[in-house]
């Protein structure tokens, strides 16, 4: 099912935009894409607090008893699916220019079914000369300005690829349109550190925080492009689609090392969590 939540309650058909919404007029704005499980949002306020500390470093209004109350609405009485929650907090309305302070702030929030099927599923990778700027704001905030990211994301669409990999300025991977990137060789478990142009995932923290239960070694630090090559393993992590095992960079095949632990304890925090497993497609059933 569909629902949205707009600047303090639920809507229905199309909204009233302010003529001066500048999250409309020149992206500027945060957002969050959260799954959710049996009407939990996954790891919610691991996305709530990243929301909110960006929002102070930009300026913008947060209000998180709000966010709560309209997280809590949107979610009442849902069937038990899968659903991607979608939080988008802007400047809202406000005079020209750049530096124009803005009034109250804007919060929507939509609610859609997700397809679970869209989880853990493979991902072949395209390379793209779009660079992620490791000084820049869009970086490391999960802001609305995502041109980069489509530029390159339909790059790769255009090469039969899945998902593109970026490199930062340096030339130093740095992430894809849309997820981390992590490697494996051996018992390390290698990604590339905070100040490489990457926005700090939340599943990134998760599995970081849980590899030493699994004997693997976090590293975060530069990585090469061709490590990619000799690694064990290369995979990718999102909060809605969980670890996606690359199987290809520009065509050529990558090694595929057995990912199942890893999944098992990102699935297992879930479950606690929500109460259920997310690879479960029938949460219905699984829940009478």
């Amino acid at each position: 099912m569909s629902r949205t939540w707009f600047n303090g309650a639920l809507a229905e058909g199309p909204l009233a935009v302010e003529r001066g919404e500048r999250g409309l007029l020149l992206g500027d704005g945060l957002f969050e894409t959260i799954l959710v499980l049996n009407r939990t949002a996954l790891w919610g306020n691991m996305h709530f607090a990243r929301l909110e500390a960006a929002a102070g470093e930009l300026g913008l209004g947060f209000d998180r008893g709000m966010l709560d109350d309209a997280v809590e609405e949107i979610l009442a009485g849902i069937p038990r699916l899968h659903h991607v929650l979608r939080v988008t907090l802007t400047r809202g309305a406000a005079a020209r220019g750049l530096a124009a302070a803005g009034g109250c702030s804007s919060l929507l929030l939509m609610l859609d079914a997700f397809d679970p099927a869209m989880m853990l599923k493979s991902v072949a990778l395209s390379s793209t000369a779009i660079r992620r700027n490791p000084a820049s704001v869009s970086c490391r905030l999960k802001t609305l300005s995502y041109i980069d990211n489509i530029a390159a994301a339909r790059e790769a669409a255009g090469r039969g690829a899945e998902d593109a990999l970026m490199l930062n300025t340096a030339g130093h991977v740095a992430c894809t349109t849309i997820a981390n990137v992590f490697l494996l060789r051996g018992k390390a478990l290698i990604t590339p550190a905070r100040d490489q142009g990457i926005l700090t995932g939340v599943t990134r923290q998760t599995l970081l925080h849980s590899a030493a239960h699994l004997g693997l070694k976090p590293e975060e630090r530069v990585v090469r492009p061709e490590e990619l090559k000799h690694a064990d393993a290369v995979f990718l992590t999102n909060s809605l689609r969980f670890i996606r095992p690359v199987t290809a960079l520009d065509r050529e095949p990558l090694a595929q090392a057995d990912l199942g632990p890893l999944v098992q304890s990102l699935c297992e925090t879930a479950r606690l969590q929500c109460g259920h497993d997310p690879r479960m497609v029938d949460l219905a059933r699984a829940g009478r």
